[in-house]
């Protein structure tokens, strides 16, 4: 199991690990007013920067001990909802949007985590997930390291996230950042 020292040490890091063509990405996401957003994962500050924008941000922050909570702390006004991706504690087709930053190679089951952001995620709702690239061998070691040290986790090839996207009928384009990143962007049918 992941220490929580080791966990908030990497949370701290936040965006400042993004290459430049990411943060751009990110700063420049389209959003509606009174639209519903669910940010998952390494989200630094960017609940706050996206609330700006008149949309209702959620932030499902896998931490239980809400005291030392960085989503608490670095995003004001937005709410932080104790969960995990595989079981998400909300309606279904009540998002139109899921960011899901540093994180979906992080679950135990890739496949239960995108059925349940099918399940909460509208029609025609978008979903960004960005994440670190297997293709990149400090990425393997650092996959290695975590299955080494006993955490239920598994790390997929961006083109297997895109095709289990697709099993569960999004339509979506995937970018590859110099094999260190990417970035999949999808619509569900």
């Amino acid at each position: 199991m992941e220490s929580l020292l080791y966990h908030k040490y990497e949370s701290c890091s936040g965006l400042l690990e993004f290459s430049e063509e990411v943060l751009s990405f990110l700063n420049n996401i389209k959003h509606n007013i009174g639209s519903r957003v669910l940010l998952v994962g390494e989200v630094g500050e960017l609940g706050k920067r996206i609330r700006a924008f008149g949309v209702q941000v959620t932030i499902l922050e896998h931490n239980r001990r809400e005291e030392i909570c960085f989503s608490h702390v670095m995003n004001e006004n937005c709410t932080v909802v104790s969960g995990q991706l595989e079981y998400m504690p909300f309606n279904d087709n009540y998002f139109d949007k899921i960011i899901v930053l540093d994180y979906l190679n992080h679950t135990a089951d890739c496949d239960k985590s995108v059925k349940e952001i099918s399940r909460v995620l509208k029609c025609n709702g978008e979903v960004i997930v960005e994440d670190l690239n297997l293709k990149d061998i400090k990425v393997k070691l650092k996959y290695f390291k975590h299955r080494i040290c006993g955490d239920n986790i598994h790390y997929n090839y961006p083109s297997e996230i895109q095709n289990i996207f697709k099993k569960f009928k999004f339509e979506g384009t995937l970018k590859e950042i110099e094999n260190k990143r990417y970035i999949y962007i999808g619509k569900k049918k």
